[in-house]
């Protein structure tokens, strides 16, 4: 039994060394040189099979895939004509980027001057503030006959902080020695 399915064994060896291996290379020989002398194996394929009923069929799916593929190609330029102007835009967005940038960085240049300006001005109104509390004090200390007769000299708005800012009960010894005229004149300056 055992020689038996040897020989099978063999046999099938046999076919296959000697037989089927030798016409697949056979085959692609003659492929190989007929596709490099220009003539188109696999379009006399596609004729001939065209011709026959069954296969047929099987063929005309392949020229509808080829139609598929020329829309598939329509399609793609249209795909590519939406990414360049998706890359426009792109580049459009990206110099807005830019210029937006450059205007914030003028804006925190221009708020950063501000800010110098800003702290400049309160150390003044805070030296300003710091002699109108001494001339206040100055004044508090004076008789109110000799500020009654200073203050109408001063200019009004100097005039309307020292007086704004003197003690009351000093201002009103102040008003006491003016002239009624200008007692009432300073007295309208500070109420506004």
């Amino acid at each position: 039994m055992e020689t038996k399915e040897k020989e099978e064994y063999s046999k099938f060896q046999w076919f296959f060394y000697v037989v089927l291996i030798p016409s697949f290379f056979t085959l692609i020989v003659v492929f190989v040189l007929l596709s490099v002398t220009g003539f188109k194996p696999l379009g006399a394929v596609k004729n001939f099979a065209s011709k026959v009923p069954v296969i047929s069929s099987l063929f005309d799916n392949e020229e509808k895939d080829s139609q598929a593929e020329k829309e598939d190609k329509v399609s793609v330029a249209d795909l590519e004509a939406e990414i360049q102007a998706k890359e426009s835009k792109i580049t459009q967005l990206e110099s807005e980027v830019e210029t937006k940038s450059a205007e914030i960085q003028s804006l925190k240049l221009e708020i950063e001057n501000l800010s110098s300006e800003l702290v400049k001005l309160q150390e003044e109104r805070m030296a300003k503030s710091k002699s109108l509390s001494d001339l206040t004090k100055m004044y508090e200390q004076m008789s109110p006959k000799n500020a009654a007769k200073i203050i109408p000299n001063l200019k009004e708005d100097e005039a309307r902080e020292i007086l704004s800012s003197i003690n009351i009960e000093k201002l009103a010894a102040i008003f006491e020695k003016m002239p009624p005229e200008d007692a009432a004149r300073y007295t309208q300056l500070i109420t506004q």
